[in-house]
C-alpha cells in the first residue's frame, strides 16, 4: 500500500510509525516468516512438511519495533507430521507413528496467521503438502506444495491527512481476499540439506488500494552439521538467500550450535542489514520454548528497541543424547 506521503501529518511517534506504514508495502507477514524460518521452515518451503519426521506444534508472538506505539505485531500458530507405518519411535529416535498406510512418505502440515501493521492487517492460513522418498544412502528428496488463504484489510480511520479527504488514501481500501500457492524441493540427509521455493506463484495483493499482480517471493537454503560423535556440542552453519516481492535480494549467514542436540543457540547475519540472536531451549519433556531478537542497523534503530519473537511449542521427537543411544542399542539387539 503506497501513500501520497505529504498529506500526512506528522505529531510524535504515532504519526511517525503510521507514516513509516503508509510509505511501504503490505508484506510484514512474508517478512516475519522469511525471517522465523529457522523455527518453522514448512511455512516458506512446503517441501520441508514432514522432514524430521515426529509431531510438531508451534505458537509464536512477534513484535517488530518495539517501542513505537502500534508496531506490527505477528501472531501465530503452525504444524506438521510425517505419516506413518512405524512404532513410535525408531532407531533415529523419531516419531513414526501414524493410522494411515502411506509408506512413511506423506508429510502435511497447516498453519494460521494473524498480522497487525498499523491501518493494515492480514489473516491468513495454509494447508501443506509433502512427499519423500530416498534417493540414496540416508539421503531422500521430497516436492511439496501449499494453498494459502489470505484476508487483507485496512482501518483508514488510523490516518490523519491534512486534507479531510484524500482519494488515494481513503479509497479502493475495500477488505480483500485471496487464494494462492506455494512450491519446492529439499535434499536432505542427516548431514545437510539444500531447498528451494517460491511463494505465492500466482498474482496476489501486494498493494491493499491496488489490483493483485505477479509478485512471488523466492527462498533458497543450504547447510551442513558438523556433529560430532559422543560431543555434546554440534555446529550447523548455512546461507539463505530470499527474494521477498518486490524487495532487493539479501543473504542470511546463519550458525547454530547444539548443546547436547536438544538446546541451541544461534546468530544470523542480513545483508539487508539486520543482525539476530536466537535460542532453541527444553522446557519439560518434549515442551520446547524459543526467542528471536532482530536488530536493524539503520537509522530507524535509533527509536525502538528492536524486534522480539516468542515460541512456545511441543516436539515428540524432542528426547536427550542419552535416550538415542538406548533406542539404538535396543534395535541392535533385536
Amino acid at each position: 500500500m503506497k501513500s501520497n506521503c505529504n498529506m500526512i501529518k506528522l505529531k510524535g511517534k504515532n504519526s511517525f510509525i503510521l507514516l513509516l506504514i503508509a510509505c511501504n508495502y503490505c508484506i510484514s507477514q512474508e517478512y516475519s516468516m522469511f525471517d522465523g524460518y529457522f523455527f518453522s521452515p514448512f511455512l516458506v518451503n512446503p517441501a520441508v512438511t514432514g522432514a524430521e519426521a515426529y509431531p510438531v506444534a508451534d505458537i509464536s508472538v512477534r513484535q517488530q519495533w518495539l517501542g513505537f506505539p502500534d508496531a506490527p505485531a505477528t501472531y501465530q500458530l503452525s504444524g506438521n507430521y510425517r505419516i506413518g507405518t512405524y512404532n513410535f519411535y525408531d532407531p533415529k529416535g523419531f516419531v513414526n507413528k501414524g493410522p494411515l498406510k502411506l509408506k512413511d512418505r506423506t508429510g502435511i502440515g497447516a498453519a494460521v496467521c494473524r498480522d497487525i501493521n498499523g491501518p493494515s492487517n492480514y489473516t491468513g492460513g495454509l494447508i501443506s503438502y509433502a512427499y519423500h522418498f530416498p534417493v540414496g544412502y540416508q539421503t531422500n528428496l521430497s516436492f511439496g506444495m501449499a494453498v494459502v488463504g489470505s484476508y487483507y484489510g485496512f482501518n483508514s480511520s488510523l490516518l490523519k491527512p491534512d486534507q479531510p479527504y484524500d482519494a488515494y488514501l481513503l479509497d479502493n481500501n475495500d477488505d480483500k481476499f485471496g487464494i494462492n500457492f506455494n512450491i519446492g524441493g529439499y535434499l536432505y540427509s542427516s548431514l545437510y540439506f539444500i531447498g528451494i521455493s517460491a511463494d505465492k506463484i500466482l498474482p496476489d495483493i501486494s498493494q491493499v488500494n491496488e489490483n493483485p499482480s505477479f509478485n512471488p517471493s523466492y527462498f533458497i537454503i543450504a547447510g551442513y552439521k558438523l556433529m560430532a560423535e559422543n560431543s555434546s556440542f554440534n555446529i550447523e552453519p548455512s546461507i539463505a538467500v530470499k527474494k521477498i516481492r518486490q524487495e532487493s535480494l539479501s543473504v542470511d549467514i546463519h550458525t547454530k550450535f547444539y548443546i547436547k542436540r536438544v538446546n541451541w543457540i544461534a546468530i544470523t547475519y542480513e545483508t539487508s542489514g539486520n543482525l539476530s540472536f536466537q535460542f532453541g531451549l527444553r522446557l519439560y519433556r518434549k515442551i520446547y520454548a524459543g526467542y528471536n531478537y532482530g536488530y536493524t542497523m539503520s537509522e530507524i534503530s535509533r527509536y525502538n528497541y528492536g524486534s522480539h519473537e516468542i515460541h512456545l511449542g511441543i516436539n515428540l521427537g524432542l528426547i536427550s543424547v542419552e535416550g538415542i543411544r538406548q533406542i539404538a542399542r535396543q534395535a541392535v539387539k533385536k
